[in-house]
């Protein structure tokens, strides 16, 4: 497959376009040719704007097509005024840059935007206390994963901070990229450590959730507001800020589309389990939000005393609410769901923050590669299938019978 093709955006879903194997490829729009979709392998789908300055390619990055629809993005390509990103991107031109150069300008970029006020402060934490003393002299260019390795690690002896801090220094990498200042795929970040795995990964026993299921039923006229939280996420996946905070005029069809997250905008797929509970409450509704305090006209923000009461009458004392999540997670890589798939159930801003449930399609890998083995064999065998032992006795006989036909005569 090429990396780069030219094709009308309109005809396409950029949101759940399939993502490239490996690498990066880049669809090129036929309507506005300065306008593309980049697509990464590690889940990422972001609209670029291709230009000309000084006789070189430029390259600034829109955002997300999650967030920013064709229309939009198509208007920002073709406007006479350079957008936020361009502006924000001119001093990274240089080849020589460092590190301290590009750190505000790629802060700059995603604030209000990408990150929430909290991360961004996180990250420029991060960036003030240990990325700048370290690295800031460095040309962003030069910057080595052996180099990374080592700097990663004094950090993390010394502080709790060191995973906001790769992150944030990764995002650099990753925004130097886009602007030319490092070649595609050189970021010296990839493949160390971010975080812990922790919970990340467990299948809870069918017992458990039956037992939690049951508990549910039993205490739905006591706290039906928890009860039919907790029924969506173990149904969702979705986080628990998610659910309590959603509103019904996010509710669109099979699906809730969020303007905010964690991660940012996102959408949470609706089965019919999940849509029924919704449908039921949507009945009796009287204020905006799906799950709204009892007084005031503002989202629940916790069921932590439900929550205990609810695993109280489970006998599940240790299971925690994001344990759930984990249990979604898990139930769908366990039957052979693509992990860039489960990325987007879940709102994984990034592929990584998935793979901590890889070992998890062991099982689905095993039974597709018996199902493939299984097809061979019977091609094999003439397409009616593996012979049994019963066929083969048969066509000892028939052998035999051909070997010795004076033999079969007196039989008859």
């Amino acid at each position: 497959m090429r990396r780069a093709d030219t094709i009308d955006l309109s005809t396409i879903d950029p949101v759940s376009i399939e993502l490239p194997a490996t690498g990066e490829r880049t669809l090129r729009d036929t309507i506005v040719p300065g306008l593309a979709l980049r697509l990464r392998a590690s889940g990422s789908r972001t609209w670029v704007i291709f230009g000309r300055e000084a006789g070189r390619t430029t390259r600034h990055t829109l955002g997300n097509p999650s967030a920013i629809p064709l229309a939009a993005a198509r208007r920002l390509a073709t406007a006479d005024t350079p957008s936020p990103a361009s502006t924000t991107s001119a001093p990274l031109h240089g080849p020589d840059a460092r590190v301290a150069d590009v750190i505000p300008v790629f802060l700059a970029a995603g604030s209000g935007t990408r990150w929430k006020r909290s991360t961004l402060a996180c990250m420029e934490a991060a960036s003030a206390n240990h990325i700048l003393p370290a690295l800031g002299r460095r040309r962003v260019r030069d910057l080595t994963r052996e180099e990374v390795a080592r700097w990663h690690l004094d950090v993390t002896a010394r502080s709790t901070a060191a995973r906001i801090a790769l992150s944030t220094l990764s995002g650099l990498m990753l925004y130097a990229e886009d602007h030319g200042l490092r070649p595609i795929g050189t970021n010296p970040c990839r493949g160390l450590r971010k975080k812990e795995r922790g919970h990340r990964g467990q299948l809870l026993p069918a017992a458990s959730i039956k037992r939690l299921w049951a508990a549910l039923d039993r205490l739905q006229q006591r706290m039906p507001d928890a009860c039919d939280a907790v029924r969506l996420l173990l149904l969702t996946g979705a986080r628990r800020s998610e659910i309590l905070g959603l509103k019904w005029d996010r509710i669109v069809s099979p699906r809730a589309v969020l303007e905010d997250s964690k991660t940012g905008p996102r959408t949470i797929w609706l089965n019919t389990p999940a849509r029924g509970i919704l449908d039921a409450r949507k009945a009796v509704a009287s204020t905006s939000f799906v799950f709204p305090m009892a007084t005031l006209d503002r989202p629940m923000t916790t069921i932590d005393r439900q929550w205990t009461a609810i695993r109280s009458e489970a006998k599940l004392e240790g299971l925690r609410l994001h344990d759930l999540r984990h249990h979604f997670a898990s139930v769908a890589v366990a039957n052979g769901i693509d992990l860039r798939v489960v990325a987007q159930l879940l709102g994984h801003h990034e592929l990584d923050s998935t793979l901590g449930y890889a070992h998890l399609a062991m099982g689905a890998l095993v039974k597709s590669a018996s199902r493939v083995s299984g097809y061979i064999d019977r091609s094999l065998r003439g397409g009616g299938g593996a012979i049994r032992p019963a066929h083969r006795l048969s066509l000892r006989a028939a052998q035999s019978a051909r070997a010795n036909p004076s033999t079969e005569a007196s039989r008859g």
